[in-house]
């Protein structure tokens, strides 16, 4: 085929001339590649096998840290705390009144939501009771 009759041909109509003459060449070429990529597949899944077990165990740490209740108790705590400092933003901010009373009501609301959480955090801390039925047994 010459130059100009290339020249003329859409994208398309190159592609099929090119598969339909060359099939061989595109069926050696797609072998090829397909070898190739898994070869870097193989390469790549040797490579970060340690790296994945490294990650995994920080994540693991990560996790178990944020998942701390004493951490999670400190972060809810300074929650509320920035919560208050915008209440008291928004308290002294100039607004009409139906906003006002608004602004009120999300408030009671807030700390009817602290106070549950208080009392939820003040049964973590109590002792856990134990049923006087139950009798402890001791494996030698």
């Amino acid at each position: 085929m010459s130059d100009k009759k290339i020249d003329e041909m859409t994208m398309d109509e190159i592609l099929e001339w090119i598969v339909r003459t060359q099939k061989d060449k595109v069926e050696e070429i797609i072998k090829k590649q397909k070898e190739t990529f898994r070869e870097q597949k193989e390469t790549f899944k040797e490579q970060m096998a340690p790296k994945k077990e490294k990650i995994d165990e920080t994540m693991k740490g990560f996790m178990s840290m944020l998942l701390n209740p004493e951490i999670q108790k400190h972060f809810v705590r300074s929650g509320i705390e920035f919560l208050s400092g915008i209440e008291e933003l928004i308290k002294n901010a100039p607004m009409p009144e139906f906003m006002k009373e608004n602004v009120e009501k999300a408030c009671d609301a807030k700390d009817e939501v602290v106070k549950d959480m208080a009392k939820e955090f003040a049964k973590e801390d109590e002792p856990k009771k134990t049923n006087k039925k139950m009798k402890k047994i001791d494996v030698e």
